[in-house]
């Protein structure tokens, strides 16, 4: 019986198609529309604030958008894997348009956390439909090359995403910083319509959707992702709500691997995490998000508070480190492309983490800024090492019907390490930071906002002797963290040297071998 599902001509391993830079194209603008709205947002919080009102739910801007990128991260995977890839990556795009536009025109607090909900869950799509279409388009060595572009596009996110956010605020409205991913969009839109033509579409079977699954498993999440938000700050960790949401995260889970392991097509194949390398690659990107937001938090908040640099130029002393991510990417893509071997790479990158948080602890309250900055070079390569390769573990270690959940597996992994990590960091950074002000400002009296939250006008109002103790005190906070991310590089490290290395076979499911 002929096949009747693919309609394209056949494609031969090694050859591409007529439009394949503009797919890619198409697919990495939706990644960086994914990247960037999550930076550029917080600069216009008090603006919008002030504007719709509603000051005790303005965390739930940010919020809100969190919680739905990673309640539907391995939702998207799994329907890529069922469906269309490229029409499920369409649909992400289309859905956080609407809710983007929805967000310039909300016209009340609950509304816009309403519409922010919306755009997280497309862009949670955005985000694992790009490197499933990515990973599908290109055999795995050049894949590696696109790899390294997601650094760049990660680097520019984090650096002009709030310098954006500021500059739209201040010279238009609050609005324009969702009405500005139109562009962005559009193009994504027609990148993707013309330059992916490949068949993208697995063989036709019965599709049986877990419905379950997605409830459990979006219930486990965002309670995880609330306690990791709201424990020790907003509740005490042994108050009613952190408890009842803790209590939700074991059930749901338990519930969740009991239903997965009898569903026809499981949301989380568990046969995945049979492969050693799929396994350790889950660590290697959890271990990688926790160090990155310990850097791209903390680091600012040493600069800021300690140094006494302004917040846009805290932002540059962060070049070094996407510097040597994004150079570290590009020649281990060409390594990788030329020798067919990568398992070096996140020992390296393992390595780099931990040296890299070793020299931060060298950091002190009259340390230069350009000079600390500069710390962040070997961290940049460790990190730049861990997450090129980690995705790249991840397609070599599943089969093709399995790369788009096995994508969104790791989209998780990477979002649950963040928001464990800026939790976890936060409580030890605060409690450390509070310590050192006791010790030495006994007499001297209260700060303001409790001691917790100077911005750079009010550090520069402090007595000289207040300030050196401030200074001292967020320069221990920042080495505390410091050895926790070292901790978390060393796990890194660990894992990669029990990776397997296995070759770089062309594994793409929609891939044709030419006749012998």
């Amino acid at each position: 019986m002929s096949d009747t599902t693919t309609t394209a001509p056949p494609q031969w391993a090694g050859e591409q198609p007529r439009f394949v830079k503009l797919g890619i194209a198409g697919a990495l603008s939706g990644m960086f529309l994914g990247m960037m709205d999550s930076y550029i947002v917080a600069t216009a919080v008090p603006s919008i604030v002030g504007d719709l009102g509603g000051l005790t739910s303005m965390t739930w801007i940010v919020t809100s958008y969190a919680l739905a990128i990673a309640a539907s991260t391995q939702v998207w995977g799994k329907l890529s894997d069922l469906y269309h890839r490229k029409t499920m990556f369409l649909l992400s795009v289309a859905v956080f348009l609407a809710g983007s536009m929805l967000c310039g025109l909300a016209q009340s607090m609950g509304a816009l956390i309403a519409f922010r909900a919306l755009q997280g869950v497309g862009a949670g799509g955005l985000l694992v439909g790009a490197m499933a279409m990515v990973q599908t388009l290109l055999p795995p060595k050049e894949s590696t090359r696109v790899s390294s572009w997601t650094g760049l596009l990660l680097g520019v996110a984090l650096i002009a995403g709030p310098l954006v956010g500021g500059v739209l605020t201040s010279s238009l409205s609050w609005r324009w910083i969702f009405y500005v991913n139109a562009p962005i969009g559009l193009l994504c839109l027609l990148g993707t319509v013309i330059g992916v033509t490949v068949p993208m579409r697995p063989k036709e079977t019965r599709v049986r959707v877990d419905y379950l699954g997605i409830v459990l498993l979006t219930s486990a999440v965002v309670c995880l992702t609330l306690v990791t938000g709201w424990a020790g700050t907003t509740y005490r960790w042994g108050s009613g709500v952190i408890l009842g949401l803790c209590a939700v995260v074991v059930v749901a889970t338990a519930a969740f691997v009991h239903v997965e392991r009898r569903a026809p097509e499981p949301l989380v194949p568990f046969r995945m995490f049979r492969t050693r390398n799929f396994a350790l690659a889950q660590v290697l990107g959890f271990a990688f998000n926790v160090t990155m937001v310990a850097t791209v938090t903390f680091l600012p908040q040493y600069f800021q508070n300690a140094r006494g640099v302004d917040p846009a130029r805290s932002g540059f002393l962060l070049i070094p480190m996407m510097a040597g991510m994004v150079v570290v990417m590009n020649r281990s893509s060409a390594y990788i492309r030329r020798t067919g071997r990568y398992r070096i790479l996140p020992i390296i990158g393992g390595a780099g983490v931990v040296a890299g948080m070793l020299l931060v602890l060298l950091l002190g309250p009259d340390t230069n800024p350009v000079l600390a900055s500069l710390v962040g070079i070997p961290l940049g390569i460790g990190l730049g090492c861990l997450i090129q390769n980690t995705i790249l573990i991840i397609r070599m270690s599943v089969e093709p019907r399995d790369i788009g959940a096995a994508m969104g597996m790791g989209s998780l992994t990477r979002t649950m390490g963040s928001g464990i990590g800026a939790a976890l960091f936060g409580a030890l950074y605060l409690g450390a930071l509070t310590r050192t002000l006791t010790d030495k400002l006994g007499s001297v009296g209260p700060l303001p906002s409790g001691g917790t939250g100077l911005n750079r006008e009010q550090v520069g109002a402090l007595a000289p002797a207040v300030r050196a103790a401030w200074s001292a005190a967020v320069t221990h906070g920042l080495h505390i963290v410091a050895i926790g991310a070292a901790v978390a590089g060393a796990v890194a490290l660990l894992s990669a040297y029990f990776i397997r290395e296995v070759p770089l076979v062309d594994n793409r499911p929609d891939v044709r071998r030419p006749p012998s």
